[in-house]
């Protein structure tokens, strides 16, 4: 039997992988995210930020922060700017939950009130410094945006997220975000529905906050019952609006 040998000169040299300044661009950009522990919701710098500390064209970060996008690694919010995506809310992204009608919210609310009560209590335990301040800048972000008159939906499913993370329990986090999207359908529908709710989100949600730092679990799970429970009310108001509304409609 004849044994086959290769020698040294057949031997093959792995290629260099030749990369384009947007695939550079791309994992420094991944690199910053890892090596400031971004979670999801979290926002990148401005695209004006980034094109300056890379030393690039707008047109070379534009296509890289679609790039990631693509890959779900970010998330571009048009009029907002760029986010850390959240792997767990991916499957929901088909909109199966979304919030059309009054029975649906309600039963978002119901699922709401079982799975974030008990996930305040939780975050008052375990919540860490770095939670804290990932919940503050979400918080910071909702300021501007009350104070600009923004809208605030999407900024408030991030705080409830971060709060979630708080949590430090994978499962629970993920049941958490099953529920995210139905979170930020309905508080577009209150937005639109009762506009002057919105200039009062950053306080409710700064309540939250702060009853999770008393470190006290009933605190939290009391100030998160009772955050819910606004939400049911508002809900019924649109209700009520929309029922006045097809009645006189009907008169006509």
């Amino acid at each position: 039997m004849v044994m086959e040998t290769t020698s040294q000169s057949d031997a093959q040299i792995a290629p260099i992988e030749r990369q384009t300044l947007v695939g550079i661009v791309m994992q420094r950009i991944e690199d910053y995210v890892r090596e400031r522990a971004l979670g999801p919701g979290d926002p990148l710098p401005s695209q004006h930020e980034l094109v300056r500390q890379l030393g690039v064209s707008r047109p070379v970060v534009r296509e890289a922060l679609q790039g990631l996008a693509s890959r779900g690694v970010l998330e571009i919010r048009p009029g907002s700017g760029v986010y850390v995506s959240d792997p767990a809310a991916r499957p929901m992204d088909d909109g199966r939950i979304a919030i059309e009608t009054h029975q649906a919210a309600l039963e978002a609310l119901e699922a709401r009130m079982v799975v974030e009560v008990e996930m305040a209590a939780l975050a008052a335990e375990r919540a860490t410094d770095e939670d804290f301040a990932r919940m503050d800048r979400v918080l910071a972000r909702l300021k501007r945006a009350s104070a600009r008159h923004q809208s605030t939906a999407q900024i408030t499913s991030d705080f409830h997220r971060a709060l979630a993370r708080s949590c430090h329990n994978t499962i629970l986090y993920r049941m958490g975000q099953l529920i995210a999207r139905a979170r930020v359908s309905q508080g577009i529908r209150v937005e639109h529905a009762l506009p002057d709710i919105a200039a009062g989100e950053y306080q409710s949600h700064l309540v939250l906050r702060e009853a999770i730092a008393s470190r006290d679990p009933t605190i939290a799970r009391a100030a998160m019952r009772r955050h819910l429970e606004v939400a049911h009310g508002w809900e019924d108001q649109i209700s009520k609006h929309r029922k006045s509304s097809d009645e006189e409609l009907g008169t006509e």
